[in-house]
Parts: structure tokens; sequence; C-alpha cells
């Protein structure tokens, strides 16, 4: 495993503060680094590995990593993202009060287990966008107050990505009175996603209708419980392809009903077939994969 640290990307400034947006097509091999990292999706898809953990990145998800969290990137086809890197000192004077913002403290203490993944909504999804454009004008035209500028944008990144935490993964009942169903929801597809589920199964075994719970799991995940299934089945399809397993076994394995129906979804997604996914991960197997960050 590689460690990365800040001076290896060459900044050319005293702001530790760096904007990269690339595209992306190779695995990242097992790693970790000395700065914080955010990854923003703006195209396409790849799986993420961190600890025991494997997630689905597609558009509108941002992943906000910290310092020596163990993580990797498989990408197949190309997959358009910004990476925002940075070092602690960056809020040496307000970093206090970004801790006390919700489930800060955990990710700049370096107390996360696996990075915070957040589906992000179409209004979070402009809003972001926007910061985006405004911190590569910045740090490409670098006028007088650059530096302090992009550390405000940064931490409107920050304000933004806590809102989330707060709204969607706060465990305080009185906030959301519907906040327990979506949990116990989220827990209930990760324990059966291989089995024959529906929201309206999910639905009764809450006590609630299946209309309702769909509008709730929205607004606290960002994503409606049947995308929620949906990317958890091809993050194990995909992980299950990746080593090669017959098409007849991953199917079932990740919790489809019938492998035509499977393989058009796949298709329709990936815009490749699982066959011809299988065999470009077999063909690229060789190649030797080149850390881009």
């Amino acid at each position: 495993m590689s460690r990365i640290s800040w001076a290896s990307l060459g900044p050319d400034s005293a702001c530790p503060l760096l904007v990269r947006e690339m595209v992306q097509g190779t695995t990242l091999n097992r790693h970790s680094h000395e700065f914080f990292e955010f990854v923003y999706v703006e195209e396409g898809f790849c799986l993420h590995f961190s600890g025991g953990s494997v997630e689905l990145l597609m558009a509108g998800d941002l992943l906000a990593m910290c310092p020596e969290m163990e993580h990797s990137y498989w990408c197949k086809k190309d997959i358009t993202i910004v990476n925002i890197l940075f070092m602690p000192e960056v809020f040496a004077c307000v970093l206090g009060e970004i801790r006390a913002l919700p489930g800060m403290a955990e990710l700049f203490d370096g107390d996360l287990q696996t990075p915070l993944l957040s589906h992000l909504s179409l209004q979070d999804r402009e809003e972001m966008q926007h910061i985006i454009e405004i911190l590569r004008k910045e740090g490409e035209q670098r006028e007088v107050g650059w530096e302090l500028r992009s550390k405000t944008l940064l931490v409107g990144i920050i304000v933004m990505l806590s809102r989330v935490v707060n709204t969607r993964f706060s465990r305080e009942k009185g906030k959301n009175p519907y906040l327990g169903y979506v949990l116990k929801t989220v827990e209930a597809i990760e324990e059966h996603y291989t089995a024959p589920v529906s929201v309206r199964d999910l639905a009764v075994n809450l006590g609630i209708g299946p209309d309702h719970l769909t509008r709730q799991f929205r607004q606290i995940i960002g994503i409606t419980p049947t995308e929620y299934l949906r990317r958890r089945r091809f993050a194990k399809a995909l992980e299950l392809l990746r080593k090669q397993l017959p098409i007849s076994e991953v199917y079932t394995a990740s919790g489809f009903r019938s492998i035509n129906y499977f393989s058009r979804e796949f298709k329709g997604l990936f815009k490749m077939t699982p066959s011809e996914f299988r065999r470009q991960v077999r063909a690229n197997a060789v190649s030797s994969p080149v850390p881009v960050h």
C-alpha cells in the first residue's frame, strides 16, 4: 500500500488546497494520504473500497475522507470526478467552529471508520457544481485574495456536507419523526438485498405506506429506496464480475430475479453487457494501475 504526501502533489502555493478535475479510467491501488480528500462525481461510475465496505459511486455523489484512511478505486470506464484536497491547517483559525458542526468532529479528528458518502439532491448538486466552478476560476486566475476566497468556498462545501449528515444520518429522532423508519429500511436492504424485496414489503414491515416511505427516504437519504436497493445490488454485481464469477452466479448472488433482467438493467446503466464488462476486466488484468492523485 502506498502513502501519498502533500509534497508529492507539487503545490506551487502556500495555500494548502488543491482542486482537480480529472477523467479517470484506471484502478487506483489501495493507498492513503496525509491530507483530506473530498471526491465529487460529475459523470460515470466506479467502485470504491474502504475497510470492509464497497460502494458504487455515481454522478451526484460526494465522498469525504480524512487523512490516513486506506481506500482504493476500481474504474472500468471513464469517470469524471473532482478531487478537493487540503491539509488540516487550512482551517487553523476556524477549526473549532467546523468541528462543532454535526458529523464534522469525527471527520476532522480522524475517527471515521468509513468515508462519509452523500447522495446529493438536485439542489445540492447545483450548489456543489457552482462552488466547484468558482474554486476552479480562483485557482486559475489567482487574483488578490484568491486563497481566502478558496478557503471560504471550501467551508461552504463542509457546511453542505454537515447539513446532509445532520438531515440524513442523525439519530436524534426529534428532528425527523420518520428517521427511525428510514434507518430500519437501510438496515433491511443491507441485510436482505440478495433476496426478493420490494418497497411495499419494506413499508408493510414498518407499518407505513410505500409512497410515504419513498418520500421520507428520499428526503433523508437523497435517493429513493428502490434506487438505494438497485445501487447495492449493482455494487455487489460489479464486485463479483471483477472476480470473474460466471454471470449465472453473479445475478443471483446480487439479488436480481432473472439473468435477462439483470443483463438488460446492467447495460442500461453501464452502457455494456455483463459479459463485455467481465471480458474487459480480464483483458486489463495485466495492466499496472497508475495512481492519478
